[in-house]
């Protein structure tokens, strides 16, 4: 059937926000919204099925999960740069890699078990590619949160309180519960039960086991998009050069802004006195432009660079607990 943009944005919107752990989640949405739940079904599967609902699964809180993460960044010469990217690409744990226009031009986030270290597997991959590779630890996370407007083709996010979870205990059934939820949900009436089968766990565990971790282990369970094809074609991460003193006050004015998805304090590196993070994407980079000169009328900080996404190479929802890492560490790690 034809549904109408308000339609779409609605559920689309609802989609991003939240996916309950109900045992017919499409249905609570049906309600949100104001359709049946199998036009909501209908309109996600014609979404996915056109690419640009990537997938439904759940985004894990990997300090809760024993691991720890960073955002890199190396100086690659063109001449090397498709075997980097291939090297790096190929990393069961590197989630986002993109080339920006700065020395630092290769730009990716990693995780890793603590029990390997984080340092550890940056080194690995230093040693591969013979590229010299910088972490950029979290220090503060002042928001995380992406929900696209078809409408106005920008995020449109607000602040919200965070929490930093305590670490869940792993055991067999609790990391098989992990997997699971992680894994990509198909777009049926009933999709937990599914997922459950799949995972040989039991699915009315598997639901009270998302509901009791929400919001803790289990960051959000959402929907995430290809935001090119809905138009959003330009993202930008604003690195801001801020005060130590400042850097909370400064966080939390970005967090406000609804066009902010991501903000985060980082250490500085070599040639790279940025220590604020944030994330903006919109339909174009002069519509990224206006809204970074806003913010830094609004923080006070005006030493602030736009590094602008060149070339997306990967793009992926970060997966724990994978053999995959094992046998990456096995083939790479240690020498």
């Amino acid at each position: 059937m034809e549904f109408t943009e308000t339609q779409e944005n609605d559920v689309i919107r609802a989609v991003q926000h939240c996916v309950p752990f109900s045992e017919r989640p499409f249905e609570e949405i049906g309600r949100q919204v104001g359709m049946p739940e199998a036009e909501v079904i209908e309109l996600l599967t014609k979404w996915h099925d056109h690419g640009t609902l990537r997938e439904i699964s759940a985004i894990l809180e990997g300090s809760a999960l024993g691991h720890e993460s960073a955002l890199v960044a190396g100086i690659v010469p063109e001449a090397q740069l498709d075997a980097v990217v291939d090297a790096i690409n190929a990393h069961p744990t590197v989630t986002h890699n993109y080339l920006r226009d700065h020395e630092y031009n290769l730009w990716y986030t990693i995780a890793a078990p603590v029990e390997v270290g984080l340092d550890a597997m940056i080194g690995a991959l230093s040693r591969q590619t013979g590229i010299e590779f910088h972490a950029l630890r979290r220090t503060s996370t002042y928001k995380i949160g992406v929900n696209f407007d078809l409408k106005t083709r920008q995020n449109s996010t607000q602040a919200a309180p965070l929490v930093t979870p305590d670490e869940v205990e792993r055991t067999d059934e609790t990391i098989g519960f992990f997997r699971a939820l992680q894994t990509p949900a198909p777009i049926t009436e009933r999709p937990f039960d599914e997922v459950a089968r799949q995972h040989g766990v039991d699915a009315g565990r598997l639901l009270a086991f998302g509901r009791e971790h929400l919001g803790g282990a289990i960051r959000r369970y959402v929907g995430t998009l290809r935001h090119r094809k809905l138009g959003v074609r330009a993202n930008a991460m604003i690195v801001w050069s801020v005060p130590s003193e400042a850097l909370d006050a400064a966080g939390a004015i970005l967090a406000q802004a609804p066009e902010v998805s991501h903000c985060y304090a980082r250490n500085a590196i070599a040639g790279f006195p940025y220590t604020l993070y944030s994330m903006i994407h919109g339909p174009d980079l002069s519509d990224c432009e206006r809204v970074a000169a806003r913010l830094s009328d609004e923080t006070g900080a005006r030493d602030y660079r736009l590094l602008v996404s060149l070339e997306e190479y990967k793009k992926t929802r970060l997966r724990y607990f994978l053999p995959e890492l094992d046998e990456w560490w096995a083939a790479h790690g240690g020498r």
